[in-house]
């Protein structure tokens, strides 16, 4: 009964999401259902309150605001655009389309692959490139640093629900992003080098803004400073420079409240999972018929992207059922990625699938076959 549960309670999440497109609905709705086979109306409000305790949820709502934030200021400011002027002034065309879609991906931001994909697709005009090879291309490389990079919304989730240090998790699947972005390279391009070309001074000033990239990632990794505290002090200093466009970030970033409820349900759904031992049951159930945890936590997280397209949506509702069950995090993780990298509802797919005039099928064939070299990375972690 309780495997029936939780399927039908996901089942009920994807059929809400496809047909309402209200994520906030769709997890209310799995709630909903768990809630009428596990009837106990105590546990369910102290699930409401019990987040309101957790330290980590303060942290993770001020780390994704900060990311907000930071993201609306560089598109205010001018300065992300800058920035990818200046990568297309210093490599070659296939070395750009590879190298700017990279670097925006240390930037999270949503629909960030239409950022990159006009450029992407004047220098693939240029040499006369499809449209598909420019899709993907700009596609891929935007999100093989989300493999790795410890600024990503889910990421912090799946360390706050887990427990885990993010910036040992982080430097534990940075082989998987060093992996991705070869392959990608390789299944993309062949085995001609990358090449930089020779640029002036002045092309290169939209650089500037990867000291705030790569400090918060080396404050983070190196000196072990929590997320929120090194986006802070990061983006604080950023502001100071660019202090006029501050609240029309921030303003901005406050429209997306919707985004930090979505993150209380996730930990409201953790708790009533746990308050009604649904989890410790199922643990039990899968344990009678010798079902394979590594399988559950790839295909879980893999449908869970699919169906929202949103990777700390998979990771959110996914994980505190299958931590509670041994599973490994990098392993969940990945396959919570790859799933919002095949969803037909995705943001960056929509949008630059409209803009190229692609061949979604073709596109997904490559990202499958992209996700299915790149994964043995994770597998084999989980092995270790």
């Amino acid at each position: 009964m309780a495997i029936f549960t939780i399927i039908l309670s996901l089942l009920v999440l994807i059929i809400v999401q496809k047909f309402s497109r209200n994520l906030i609905l769709s997890i209310l709705s799995a709630v909903a259902v768990v809630f009428l086979f596990r009837f106990e109306p105590v546990v369910m409000l102290n699930s409401f309150v019990e987040p309101l305790k957790d330290l980590s949820f303060y942290k993770l709502i001020i780390t994704v605001f900060l990311i907000y934030l930071f993201s609306a200021s560089l598109d205010d400011s001018g300065d992300a655009k800058n920035f990818a002027k200046s990568s297309r002034s210093l490599f070659d065309d296939r070395t750009a389309m590879a190298f700017m879609p990279m670097l925006i991906g240390f930037l999270p931001m949503p629909g960030g692959a239409m950022f990159t994909a006009p450029i992407v697709k004047i220098i693939g005009d240029e040499k006369n490139y499809d449209n598909e090879y420019m899709m993907v291309t700009n596609y891929w490389f935007r999100h093989v640093v989300e493999f790795f990079w410890p600024v990503y919304p889910a990421m912090f989730l799946l360390c706050s629900l887990s427990g885990e240090n993010i910036s040992t998790f982080s430097i534990n699947l940075l082989p998987v992003f060093l992996v991705s972005a070869v392959i990608g390279w390789l299944f993309l391009n062949g085995f001609k080098l990358p090449r930089i070309k020779k640029a002036k001074p002045d092309e290169l000033k939209g650089f500037w803004i990867i000291f705030f990239i790569v400090l918060t990632g080396v404050m983070i990794l190196g000196f072990k400073i929590e997320g929120y505290i090194a986006l802070s002090i990061n983006i604080g200093a950023y502001f100071l420079i660019r202090r006029k466009y501050f609240f029309s970030s921030l303003k901005k970033a406050l429209k997306k409240y919707d985004i930090f409820f979505l993150l209380f349900l996730f930990f409201v759904y953790k708790y009533f999972l746990t308050g009604v031992n649904l989890t410790t049951d199922i643990a039990s159930d899968l344990n009678s018929i010798g079902f394979n945890i590594t399988l559950l936590a790839f295909i879980l997280p893999l449908l869970l992207g699919m169906a929202t397209g949103i990777t700390q949506s998979a990771v959110g509702i996914a994980a505190p059922l299958l931590l509670t069950l041994g599973a490994n995090t990098s392993w969940l993780y990945f396959s919570a990625v790859a799933g919002v990298l095949l969803s037909p509802v995705h943001l960056c797919v929509v949008l630059t699938s409209k803009y190229y005039s692609a061949d979604l099928s073709y596109v997904y064939r490559k990202v499958f076959f992209l996700l299915l070299f790149t994964g043995l990375v994770p597998f084999f972690i989980t092995l270790i």
